[in-house]
């Protein structure tokens, strides 16, 4: 290191220090073939998914439908992404510093704008590039069905996607410089959602979020009032910029413990450790008094302890996280809509979602691994209590799925799809909780000795497989959307593919239960 005059130029000189140190550490052949396949799967994925949209021509109405409700939609979920970016930024967002910089660089006399200004630049440089990435993705599946040309779809796609995430980033920024005001700032934050969903529901434009529903639909419709999407990105990702030295250095440090945890978690899969840190992140905690109230000792608990025991789970459920497995619903129903109307492809976005809402669902599942001393003493097999808590789960997950087939209804308008819905309910309830369970119930075992070879694979069956089976139960919805588009009957083929699903949600549950039996007995093979 050289000598430097100026404390800033002495961090300046440490940083390019330690990113020269972290080149040298890092093999460039590895990098590059990590790029490589990440890449080779990302494009397959994406030209998969292209194939499935193209199957069913888009008529005029549905045009016009784009045309008009199209803008207002897109309008509510850049809301929503504000309304999460004031969320993140007031729960102590949006950065993550690392703790040497945040006890050596933050607590050093050095101006507080010059020490976070690489970690600004940072953050706002890779939210742009994940929102043109997302967003050119999202503009090449739209030319695909929409009239206009495909680099003007892909053009305003990829500006869509920079604008939504740039917002989110600057406005968290802004709420983080308010720490004082983070319970108004939350509460404040649904404004945006209401205007925009009012917007939705009158048939207006008024929302301040329309310019991004405009910029969107430009090649189909142009606006010049989707200059107020430009305006208001410009705006946030400046006032982020500048009100960065107000970051909150306790609420920082609690958010980097945090955030170092869950992406060790992450690194080793563990969804129930994912789940509980990132509850911790949001200051999410159950409530002290429930919505409801279940007797002690009664019959119905002598019967049936373990439904019981899940009910008052869910009755401790905070209103966030009610909130939350609601908008997982609409996500999914309006999924479901859009696939039934031709858009094949998002039947991979109704299932992520009710996967990501059974992982809500079976939260009493994850509360009694959390304690496995406990579990022991009781006299029945760890299986069996697993799948009465998948069994609770499942009717609980019907609820979520009435919801999601009355968006799916109302959003169509067609009754099809919601006798469709109904024929999949319990098929795919069961399939959803099933692979929440596998997901949260880790089946490693030392006894288990596992060749590298087979490791690999091994760990990307199980990081996929749970998604997959979550779709699976969407199928005969898609099924009964091709006989109907192909003018045959629906309702036999649509209860056969509903019937094959509910095979492999049954085989998946009776795997959670016979999973620690197979356990225990290669344990006692091994001795």
């Amino acid at each position: 290191m050289t000598s430097v005059a100026t404390p800033q130029a002495a961090l300046d000189d440490l940083r390019e220090h330690l990113g020269s140190r972290r080149r040298q550490e890092t093999d460039p052949f590895d990098t590059l073939y990590r790029i490589y396949v990440s890449g080779l799967l990302g494009l397959f994925g994406f030209y998969l998914a292209l194939g499935l949209v193209d199957d069913v021509a888009i008529d005029p109405t549905r045009i016009e439908w784009a045309r008009t409700q199209g803008p207002l939609w897109v309008s509510l979920v850049a809301a929503v992404a504000i309304m999460i970016g004031v969320r993140s930024g007031a729960n102590g967002g949006p950065l993550a510093i690392d703790d040497l910089e945040l006890h050596h660089v933050l607590l050093s006399p050095i101006d507080r704008a010059t020490a976070l200004r690489t970690p600004t630049w940072r953050m706002l440089r890779a939210a742009a590039g994940i929102g043109a990435l997302l967003g050119a993705a999202a503009g090449e599946l739209a030319s695909r069905r929409l009239p206009g040309d495909q680099m003007e779809w892909v053009a305003a796609g990829l500006l869509l996607g920079i604008g939504i995430s740039l917002s989110g980033v600057g406005v968290a920024f802004l709420s983080a410089a308010l720490p004082s005001l983070r319970r108004p700032l939350i509460a404040l934050s649904v404004v945006p959602v209401a205007w925009a969903a009012l917007d939705l529901w009158l048939g207006s434009a008024t929302s301040p979020t329309t310019g991004f529903g405009d910029l969107a639909f430009w090649p189909l419709d142009p606006r010049p009032i989707a200059a107020v999407a430009i305006v208001i990105t410009v705006a946030a990702a400046v006032g982020g910029w500048l009100v960065r030295s107000r970051l909150s250095i306790e609420r920082a440090h609690h958010r980097s413990q945090l955030v170092a945890q869950i992406r060790f978690a992450f690194a080793q899969q563990d969804i129930r450790s994912l789940l509980l840190l990132r509850r911790q992140l949001a200051f999410e905690t159950p409530r002290r008094r429930p919505w409801f109230r279940i007797g002690e000792g009664g019959r119905i608990e002598n019967r049936f302890p373990i439904l019981v025991r899940d009910a008052r789970s869910y009755a401790r459920w905070p209103l966030s996280r009610i909130i939350r497995v609601s908008g997982l619903a609409v996500i999914a129903g309006l999924a479901v809509a859009a696939m039934w109307h031709g858009t094949t492809a998002l039947i991979a976005v109704g299932g992520v979602a009710l996967y990501l809402a059974a992982i809500e669902v079976i939260e009493p599942l994850s509360q009694e691994l959390d304690h496995p001393g406990m579990l022991e003493l009781i006299p029945v097999a760890p299986g069996h209590i697993a799948v009465g808590h998948v069994a609770a789960a499942a009717i609980a997950m019907s609820v979520v799925w009435i919801g999601v087939a009355s968006v799916a209804t109302l959003a169509t308008l067609d009754w099809q799809v919601g006798t469709a819905m109904a024929i999949a309910a319990l098929p795919g309830a069961t399939a959803a909780v099933a692979a929440g369970a596998l997901s949260i119930k880790r089946f490693d075992s030392p006894a288990m000795v596992v060749p590298a070879e087979v490791e690999g694979p091994r760990t990307l069956y199980r990081l996929l497989w749970p998604p997959l089976l979550t779709t699976a139960g969407v199928l005969p919805v898609l099924m009964a959307r091709r006989a109907v588009f192909l003018d045959e009957p629906w309702v036999q083929p649509t209860t056969t593919v509903a019937c094959i699903v509910a095979l492999v949600a049954a085989a998946s549950v009776g795997w959670i239960r016979a999973r620690d039996d197979f356990s225990m007995a290669a344990q006692e093979h091994m001795k």
